[in-house]
């Protein structure tokens, strides 16, 4: 399965509530340093890191009002969130797409 199988659907316009603490893999942390460098990153779980900015505030810094500063290289979890039938991955305002992939189609993408 490949990230073109994600279905695609509607966010809330304006919102950026999923967009908190982040794991970037070592491949989306170096796309993501090219467009907008980040100096300080932490280790997370299983050997991902996340921007130390997020876990400050609690926001990613790549998000500002006119929304993801890196949206063409976010990480696969942005990619997957809504569109996943998992409880950590589910639109808190139901924005989601007409028929979501499964848990397990969801972690074979990540």
């Amino acid at each position: 399965m490949s990230e073109n199988a994600i279905p695609s659907f509607a966010c809330k316009p304006g919102c950026h509530d999923c967009c908190g603490i982040v794991p970037f893999s070592d491949s989306e942390m170096a796309a993501a340093q090219k467009i907008r460098p980040l100096e300080q990153w932490e280790p997370f779980q299983k050997g991902s890191r996340v921007p130390r900015a997020a876990l400050e505030g609690f926001r990613c810094p790549f998000v500002s009002g006119g929304g993801c500063a890196i949206y063409e290289v976010r990480p696969m979890v942005c990619r997957l969130f809504g569109a996943v039938d998992d409880e950590f991955l589910t639109c808190p305002y139901g924005c989601a797409p007409a028929k979501k992939l499964t848990a397990a189609q969801g972690r074979a993408l990540v």
